[in-house]
């Protein structure tokens, strides 16, 4: 069965054509997605991506989209995982709702002030953000210091993120660590951060956004306007599943949407569309 991965990032399974923009991983093929795929039509049994089109405006993601349905066969599956926005902002509301009755009550908010504070940086920071990581890095490293349990729980079953987690530093090959898009990568990044030292700083961050390419969001999808996107772009049957439940065979097995002990890779999320 051939199966398609695009802008894999790191989650990426040897049984998958795996493929980048800018590959971190010599394993990964370097591909122009807002382009023309190099493959031929009813190529593909399979196709998956997890949080890619939120990174890209709505007209992006139509054209992508287009081509992926181009490439794969008639009757293949599309597996798509987004941040879900209907989740995110209905607990955003009721989190606000109790913190303001508690607040009125006199009780402890300590708790409900920390859930009010990461759901908008969950909502916003990655629209937003300036420099690279934004307040959610902020936030990490403030529970990663104080070792607060209650909040790391909080954050992994949002994002999936274990911040207390002892970090595993697997041994990786030299030959896939490097690649010519990271030295391509390193040196962009030194230039662009000669121009900016050479902006005064007051206008600094109003000149330059300090993220690195794609890191920023700019669309959120639900379980209504990501069917949509799909049919715009060709697809017909749609259904929501969980990161659990999928008809691509064995998909769980390759561990792409849960960790080895599956518990979700990207917490509280959007799967996923059928063609």
């Amino acid at each position: 069965m051939k199966m398609l991965n695009f802008a894999c990032g790191s989650r990426i399974h040897e049984d998958w054509e795996n493929i980048d923009f800018s590959p971190i991983d010599a394993r990964v093929k370097k591909i122009n997605l807002l382009g023309a795929l190099p493959y031929p039509d009813n190529h593909f049994d399979c196709a998956y991506s997890s949080h890619f089109l939120e990174h890209l405006t709505p007209e992006s993601a139509r054209n992508i989209l287009a081509e992926i349905k181009r490439v794969l066969k008639p009757g293949a599956i599309l597996r798509i995982v987004v941040p879900d926005l209907e989740n995110l902002c209905q607990t955003y509301a009721q989190t606000l709702k109790d913190l303001c009755a508690e607040a009125i009550r006199g009780g402890d908010t300590t708790q409900l002030e920390f859930e009010h504070h990461w759901l908008v940086i969950e909502l916003l920071d990655q629209m937003t953000r300036v420099k690279s990581g934004g307040e959610m890095l902020k936030c990490f490293r403030e529970i990663e210091r104080t070792r607060n349990v209650v909040y790391a729980q909080y954050i992994k079953m949002r994002v999936g993120d274990d911040l207390l987690a002892p970090h595993p530093n697997p041994h990786i090959p030299l030959r896939h660590k490097i690649t010519l898009d990271k030295i391509a990568n390193k040196i962009l990044s030194l230039y662009l951060k000669f121009l900016r030292f050479c902006v005064p700083k007051s206008l600094r961050d109003e000149v330059f956004i300090s993220t690195s390419i794609g890191e920023r969001h700019k669309w959120m999808y639900d379980r209504f306007s990501l069917p949509k996107l799909l049919q715009e772009s060709g697809f017909i049957h749609t259904q929501v599943l969980d990161y659990q439940t999928s008809q691509i065979k064995d998909f769980g097995t390759y561990h792409l949407d849960s960790n080895p002990d599956n518990t979700p890779y990207k917490g509280v999320s959007k799967p996923l569309c059928r063609i």
